[in-house]
């Protein structure tokens, strides 16, 4: 008798599985998988982090059907958890989402005040009939936003130290790197040009043809640093500093290492901070590489190389939990093809900022905000994201990357990088990301 009430109890639960599927499946089957998911989410009343999970699973298998790769991380900073991953350990091309680690290394290592000192300084003596007896070297320090402006006041400078002639030389030194003007795998047929400018220590208008600003010269003559003490021998002129050779039409100008015995009479200065905002809002290419060879010469003083700078951000990589065996450092700007990183590794990197915050204060304010400014001012302009996600862009042939930080509707700060190779066509890797994006703040 007592196997016989058993049997009803059976036939109620498989009633009940039965109902519940069927309850299930009133869910309109014309909605877009996605959608599906989320209504039967909220139907279960799952919570946040479920829920997520749900749509987020329902973008992995997008991403398996679609003809790119992608690898995404995402992390939980406020609960210091992993939340979500796909092919997070895979190690893809990370275009301008390089800027990232090269920004987090140089706050670590230099701090956001460290300063760009492009310096002047004259050897031999001023006569009493104003005569200069030596010659003038300016030695860069890679400024990259070393202006027309900023060289008058360099003239001027010259001018009210009482000098009215030079019998000497104006000499540009570029010795603080080597003399590769262009990156480790960058395209030989893009540069110079306004995404891949030259690479010198010591340039004027980011290094383009004077007077005309409006293009990069392609001569084999050409140098930046030559071009810079050309420029100031002309702007001399017209402070009245002319050379002590009335044959001669303008000073004498060229190349030359500082030999050190000389006097410093002017030192233009900008700081790690402001070179930093541009780099991340408009992910500026000369300005990343800049603050990679302060980094490079902050342990190689004179003719640094692309590999003293990469040294250097595997270190704070390191100090970040990042095993380095599976990252590539080839420049700072990302233009290179040489560069390979995780999604983990990157989100590491952001974690290791925000939990520092002599580096969070100054890198969170600088990175894109979405539907407002830098990159991002044309996307996820609505929704969770808008305005909420600091993240920044990427963009190469074949690449398209984004990695940064939002806000989570339960309050949590979350970790991202989304990271997608072999695209085809760039705003179907956008469209993706700014989904992904609007998941997370959702």
């Amino acid at each position: 008798m007592k196997e016989m009430k058993r049997v009803p109890s059976l036939l109620v639960f498989c009633f009940a599985l039965i109902v519940s599927a069927s309850a299930q499946d009133l869910v309109p089957q014309s909605l877009v998988p996605e959608q599906r998911d989320t209504l039967l989410a909220d139907d279960c009343q799952l919570p946040w982090e479920q829920q997520l999970k749900v749509s987020l699973d329902q973008l992995a298998r997008e991403a398996d059907n679609a003809c790119y790769n992608t690898g995404i991380c995402v992390w939980d900073l406020t609960a210091d958890s992993l939340l979500w991953g796909y092919n997070r350990h895979k190690v893809m091309r990370p275009a301008s989402t390089q800027k990232v680690l090269t920004a987090i290394a140089a706050l670590d290592i230099l701090g956001a005040q460290h300063e760009f000192k492009t310096r002047a300084y004259y050897t031999g003596s001023i006569t009493p009939d104003s005569t200069l007896t030596g010659d003038i070297y300016v030695v860069g320090d890679f400024d990259p936003m070393y202006s027309y402006g900023d060289i008058r006041e360099l003239a001027r400078a010259v001018r009210d130290l009482g000098i009215r002639r030079i019998s000497g030389s104006i000499y540009g030194d570029a010795s603080m790197k080597n003399s590769d003007l262009y990156g480790n795998g960058w395209c030989w047929d893009d540069v110079p040009s306004k995404y891949e400018p030259y690479l010198c220590a010591l340039m004027l208008e980011r290094g383009r043809t004077y007077p005309n600003f409006g293009s990069y010269s392609k001569d084999a003559a050409f140098h930046p640093a030559a071009h810079f003490a050309y420029v100031l021998s002309r702007e001399l002129q017209e402070f009245n500093v002319l050379p002590a050779d009335t044959m001669r039409s303008f000073i004498d100008y060229g190349m030359k290492d500082y030999t050190g015995t000389g006097r410093n009479f002017h030192t233009k200065t900008r700081t790690i901070d402001q070179v930093m905002q541009r780099m991340l809002k408009n992910s500026d290419n000369l300005h990343a590489e800049a603050i990679f060879f302060q980094l490079a010469n902050s342990c190689k003083s004179k003719h640094c190389s692309w590999k003293d700078g990469a040294r250097q951000v595997e270190n704070v990589l390191r100090k970040a939990g990042v095993s380095t065996t599976c990252v590539e450092v080839a420049d700072g700007s990302g233009v290179s093809l040489y560069n390979y990183v995780s999604p983990e590794a990157e989100v590491a990197m952001l974690r290791y900022a925000f939990r520092h915050q002599q580096i969070y204060q100054y890198f969170y304010p600088s990175l894109p905000i979405a539907g407002v400014d830098g990159t991002l001012s044309d996307r996820m302009r609505s929704g969770g994201a808008y305005r909420n996600v600091h993240a920044k862009t990427g963009t190469l042939e074949g690449v398209i990357t984004l990695c940064g930080y939002v806000s989570a509707s339960n309050g949590h700060q979350l970790a991202f990088s989304i990271l997608i190779n072999g695209v085809l066509q760039a705003k179907t890797a956008r469209n993706y990301q700014d989904r992904f994006c609007q998941e997370l703040a959702r």
